[in-house]
């Protein structure tokens, strides 16, 4: 079984690393770079669209996953499941698409945000489908027709152990999958801003992920996280410090769809999600308050973003790095070892805390960060 998952990895791997160079000089020749400016931290004009590598190597490896008879009982794949995995191949699909045309016409952010509802909306779909034609049935498993997160657990005793948004009122866990889905997508792009970033948090965070799943039997879903892990893998030794090639929206926004995906396909894992993922989480729910106190959009473009302080307080692109790999290995890690979900919300809460103190303290020391380029 492992070297099967090793196999998913490896092609989601071998494929964006071979593919990412030709990429490259195609884009060297057509002209299509990444040029220096203010809120940018490269000094030279870098190649952009990495991301097309990065979507092949995925949907590369997806693929494997879906159709390859593995040959394992505990592997074997149910119709449904097949078709989830298909509502996550189109909706990463449409993201690409859009998203590759925005790295080389600079679309709206509002038509951006539109296409990022609209991705979800496939992932969701058939649940909503299904709820607005048989109202009267809602009481069976609709939810295992699409990619939604129903419930989430929590740590208090019964009968409060479990939040249960299909059971409340369906149009709740429709809500908040899009709202999750949406989120996550965002947040990966905002942190695309320092080389090896987003693809190095993304490759830990689906590992996690991967992990997580393996204990929990879901033995065939454990292969979605990996590919995704091996497209960033792949990714990596071109993006690292000097970046030869930059993966642009049309790679960060897949990547973080995917992972939002992945993170609540065959039951929500919410609480390892939100401790590998809560710097960049965290990060992103910020620049949305600070922007909107100081009366500027959502979407504007800035340096005030934690990695962008933190190279300003004066550490490498390098050294960021790490710090993000550090905090997102530590903390995944937690969310796979604490024992009940009391120990992952304390942890959750020493992370939040932690980061609003560091977020503060950047704030005052340098309040000159937050003026847009």
């Amino acid at each position: 079984m492992i070297l099967r998952f090793a196999l998913v990895v490896a092609i989601g791997a071998s494929i964006t690393f071979v593919l990412t160079p030709l990429i490259r000089a195609w884009a060297i020749r057509r002209g299509l770079y990444d040029l220096p400016e203010a809120r940018r931290v490269h000094r030279i004009p870098t190649p952009r669209l990495g991301g097309a590598a990065m979507f092949a190597g995925f949907m590369a490896a997806l693929g494997a996953a879906v159709v390859v008879p593995w040959g394992v009982p505990q592997m074997q794949r149910f119709p449904i499941e097949s078709f989830r995995l298909g509502l996550l191949a189109a909706g990463a699909t449409l993201m690409w698409v859009v998203m590759t045309i925005d790295d080389l016409k600079k679309l709206s952010a509002r038509f951006r945000l539109i296409i990022q509802i609209l991705a979800a909306l496939i992932a969701v779909g058939p649940y909503l489908w299904e709820w607005t034609l048989h109202p009267a049935v809602n009481g069976v498993d609709v939810g295992a027709r699409g990619i939604i997160a129903t419930a989430f657990n929590t740590p208090f005793p019964a009968p409060f152990n479990q939040i249960n948004f299909h059971t409340l009122w369906p149009p709740l866990a429709i809500g908040f999958t899009i709202f999750w889905i949406v989120g996550m997508t965002n947040a990966l792009n905002w942190i695309d801003g320092l080389d090896g970033l987003a693809a190095g948090v993304t490759f830990i965070a689906a590992i996690v992920l991967a992990i997580h799943t393996y204990s929990l039997g879901q033995y065939s879903l454990v292969l979605v996280p990996l590919a995704l892990a091996g497209a960033c893998l792949g990714f990596l030794p071109h993006n690292f410090h000097p970046a030869k090639i930059f993966m642009g929206d049309g790679g960060a926004m897949v990547i973080g769809y995917s992972l939002a995906i992945c993170s609540i396909i065959g039951g929500a894992k919410l609480a390892t999600a939100l401790l590998v993922l809560g710097v960049p989480l965290l990060d992103g729910v910020w620049m949305i308050i600070w922007r909107r106190v100081r009366g500027a959009g959502a979407s504007v473009s800035d340096r005030a973003h934690l990695h962008h302080r933190l190279l300003d307080l004066g550490l490498s692109q390098r050294q960021v790095v790490a710090f993000y790999y550090t905090v997102s290995s530590l903390f995944g890690s937690l969310g796979l070892l604490l024992p009940n979900s009391w120990w992952k919300l304390g942890a959750l809460a020493i992370l939040t805390s932690l980061m609003i103190g560091l977020l503060f303290y950047l704030a005052r020391k340098q309040p000159q960060a937050q003026k847009s380029a």
